[in-house]
């Protein structure tokens, strides 16, 4: 058996788009923990990034402060001893965190300036105390001297840091690294000293540094033992997600962590937030593809509707064509002698006439409906003459049908404002109807009465009726009613869609009651005055 073209379609979109888009979403919901470890993963390098950038920042710094000072000391004769320590001077102006610096020849000469400690005093005794402390300083960590100067011969150069004067508020740290050869003296190794104030020194450099890479979402701190020295955002509270040893200055730990969370939250809200978003794609995309699947149907069944519309309408023309015709041509050929019968064949040729003028009239006030060129001419009528007329018209049709007919109407209505030709195609569409549909008893009712400012205007009979489930679907165009029975009488599906299409224009309402083989009874009410003469 075959497959129905919406079937296939549903078929051909689950396989191509839904069944990809779906797993994918699934798999994204399965593995989201992963995805949330992978995010995380993401963000901690990039902390850790930040840090190492820091980190690198600050050793440049170092190295362009020692390739200067090495530079003056290269430089040094016998007679440059002030010019080499206005040069150091003039360098330790220059840095806003350094305080001072020294030069050391063989373990001797010592060429320095620190700030507010040795040039101000002019004591022999304070001088030679600092120098002692520096001397014994380097004496007693002879051995981690000896491994930076071989690394320095190698042509790397690196300083080792000792906590100058801790009791200071402000502490300072003594950077010592050495400086290879010098022509003048004969050494093979000069040893230098830069005094860098800490905090300073983190305000100055690794403060503005980060500064330059923190784009508000980030917090920065530094730590000195279990004290925060410097922090970014004090009202910040929390444990910082990532923190490193400061290269130049080991005492210290620069520390990150992101602004307002973690890195556990970051990731989770990430996860759960493009999982919700997918969610909605999803969503979207479901919908998307039953608005695609419905329009399709849609047209399907409209298309489907317009083949057995025209098998329908062809059925329609033929059947009274051929009896015009088959009449025609027995009164021609003088076939027919009694004038009772050739009145009877007039009759059926002026019905059937009649019911083939209505068909085609259905169809093309259909078309222009649908064109949008129907045009409407209302005028004061009255509803009872309209209704009689057409009665008087469809008469010898209920007689030659056997139908029994009950006519119930109020003579005093009023007069309304109407479309004449319209409402009496309205009114033959539902004549015509009963008549179709009415299979063992043959029996209409006709009625027009006033009621609460309207004109209601019924035709009732006792035929194959619509199930409840169908009674608003009936007024669509090309429906028919899913009945067998309907089903083996032609018809075009456009009657009571036309019905409707007339009493909307009116401003008024068409309503049915009806039950399966119980009969149907379909009430046209028109109202007695257009609202602000509207039509």
């Amino acid at each position: 058996m075959n497959k129905s073209p919406i079937k296939k379609i549903i078929i051909i979109v689950v396989i191509a788009l839904l069944v990809p888009i779906l797993m994918y979403s699934i798999l994204q919901f399965i593995e989201s923990d992963k995805n949330e470890k992978f995010v995380e993963t993401i963000y901690d390098r990039q902390l850790s990034s930040i840090l190492f950038s820091v980190n690198q920042h600050c050793w440049d710094i170092f190295t362009s402060w020692e390739s200067e000072i090495t530079t003056l000391a290269e430089s040094f004769t016998r007679h440059s001893y002030s010019r080499l320590k206005s040069g150091l001077y003039n360098f330790h102006q220059s840095q806003t965190s350094v305080t001072g610096a020294f030069v050391r020849f063989n373990n001797q000469i010592i060429i320095y300036s620190l700030e507010n400690e040795i040039e101000e005093l002019n004591s022999e005794s304070r001088r030679q105390e600092f120098l002692t402390k520096i001397n014994s300083l380097i004496r007693d960590n002879d051995s981690a001297l000896e491994r930076i100067i071989s690394q320095a011969q190698k042509g790397y150069v690196r300083p080792i840091a000792f906590l100058w004067d801790a009791n200071s508020m402000n502490k300072i740290t003594l950077l010592i690294f050495p400086i290879i050869e010098n022509s003048y003296t004969g050494d093979s190794t000069i040893l230098a000293g830069i005094f860098v104030n800490n905090l300073d020194y983190i305000q100055e450099i690794v403060a503005r540094k980060f500064g330059s890479m923190n784009d508000g979402n980030f917090v920065f701190a530094v730590r000195q033992k279990d004290e925060i020295i410097f922090t970014t955002d004090e009202a910040e509270e929390g444990e910082y997600e990532k923190k490193e040893a400061l290269w130049i200055l080991p005492d210290l730990d620069i520390q990150i962590k992101l602004k307002g969370t973690t890195l556990a939250e970051l990731s989770k809200t990430r996860v759960r937030n493009n999982l919700i978003l997918l969610s909605i794609v999803n969503v979207v995309f479901l919908c998307g593809v039953g608005y695609l699947i419905y329009n399709v149907s849609t047209e399907i069944s409209l298309a489907k509707m317009k083949t057995n519309f025209v098998a329908n309408v062809s059925h329609e023309l033929r059947t009274p064509l051929a009896l015009i015709r088959m009449f025609a041509e027995t009164l021609e050929m003088g076939r027919v002698n009694s004038e009772e019968k050739k009145q009877h064949y007039y009759k059926t040729i002026m019905s059937e006439s009649a019911r083939l003028s209505q068909l085609i009239n259905n169809i093309l006030d259909f078309s222009k409906i649908e064109s949008h060129k129907k045009e409407y001419h209302f005028e004061t009528a009255s509803l009872v003459a309209i209704l009689t007329q057409t009665l008087d018209i469809y008469h010898f049709r209920f007689v030659q049908t056997g139908f029994e007919v009950d006519v119930d109407i109020d003579d005093k209505l009023p007069d309304t404002q109407l479309d004449s030709e319209a409402v009496t195609q309205a009114i033959v569409n539902l004549l015509d109807n009963a008549v179709k549909y009415s299979v063992d008893e043959k029996y209409i009712k006709v009625s027009l009465n006033r009621n609460n400012g309207y004109l209601e205007l019924a035709v009732e009979d006792k035929g194959i009726g619509i199930h409840e489930s169908e009674h608003e679907k009936i007024f669509e165009k090309f429906y028919r009613a899913g009945s067998s029975l309907v089903h083996n009488t032609k018809g075009s599906g456009l009657g009571l869609s036309l019905v409707k299409h007339i009493m909307d224009v009116h401003q008024g309402k068409i309503t049915v009651k009806s039950k399966l083989n119980k009969g149907s009874t379909f009430t046209l009410m028109f109202p007695l005055q257009l609202k602000n003469g509207e039509h």
